[in-house]
């Protein structure tokens, strides 16, 4: 992955882009139809995706509101791969989402790092309105699109974080993926402009007493978020289940998998990206 540096413009990313309501840029009929195929074509991924995306956003006004498991999303056209999944493919990390939320209550709690525009965050808050949802992300061009998009989805329950979840409280620097923008890469420095927080101080400040379900994805750092917070933390904070994105198809982080081991997660499946985990009773 190549990177560049974070400028200071897009440390306030919400813009006039955000200024319109829901449905300002709902797609043509040119588009609708376009949609229609891609999502009816086993073609979802990949080159496919990135240059029907771009066929797509240019027949209109190169931005699209779109919904996605009945929460509001504003595509904007940039490389951005999840944005790219949303669009063209209606079962987009489905079995990811509906592991987190089987067995869920309403008043479930569930916390998304590296939330992105809110993939999974967005429907898990939409399925337990009277629980908690986190949205975490050091990328604040990400955490003014997901305010957006959980405003446009009437929910009122998603709190988002701006943050780095790691082994230490300090602060970072971001350096973003030139191919996507969704990506970031984190270094450490005191002087940094990105704080960096443990996950568990995160929890209590906000007053979390249970966790249902946990997705992570942060670009190999799952180790210095996830194992710390399985040193300190009381039982009833565990999470029931938790979705982690894995390094290879059949392993894990080394430093979780023995938490899981020692906690007693049980790996449910594998799917391309992630592993599914559960607490065993």
């Amino acid at each position: 992955m190549k990177y560049r540096k974070l400028e200071q413009s897009e440390m306030l990313e919400l813009t006039a882009d955000f200024e319109l309501e829901f449905g300002t840029y709902k797609a043509n009929f040119f588009q609708r139809v376009l949609i229609l195929m891609c999502k009816h074509s086993f073609l979802k991924r990949g080159s496919f995706r990135k240059l029907l995306t771009r066929v797509i956003l240019s027949l209109g006004k190169s931005k699209l509101d779109i919904s996605f498991r009945g929460a509001a999303y504003r595509i904007l056209g940039e490389k951005n791969l999840i944005e790219y999944g949303l669009l063209l493919n209606p079962d987009y990390n489905s079995v990811e989402i509906d592991f987190l939320l089987e067995g869920a209550k309403s008043g479930s709690n569930f916390i998304d790092i590296g939330c992105n525009i809110g993939l999974y965050s967005l429907p898990l808050a939409l399925a337990s309105r009277s629980g908690k949802t986190l949205a975490i992300d050091a990328n604040p061009k990400m955490i003014g699109r997901i305010q957006w998009n959980a405003t446009a989805s009437n929910l009122d329950n998603l709190i988002s974080i701006h943050s780095a979840v790691g082994d230490v409280n300090g602060y970072c620097n971001l350096l973003i993926g030139k191919e996507d923008v969704a990506i970031v890469a984190i270094e450490e420095n005191t002087e940094g402009k990105i704080p960096i927080r443990l996950l568990h101080d995160i929890i209590i400040d906000e007053n979390i007493k249970t966790i249902y379900g946990l997705k992570i994805d942060i670009e190999g750092h799952e180790d210095k978020a996830l194992v710390p917070f399985f040193n300190s933390a009381p039982k009833y904070l565990l999470p029931k289940k938790i979705v982690i994105e894995h390094p290879s198809m059949h392993s894990d982080y080394t430093g979780c998998v023995a938490e899981f081991i020692r906690l007693g997660y049980e790996l449910r499946s594998r799917t391309r990206n992630n592993s599914l985990y559960e607490l065993l009773d």
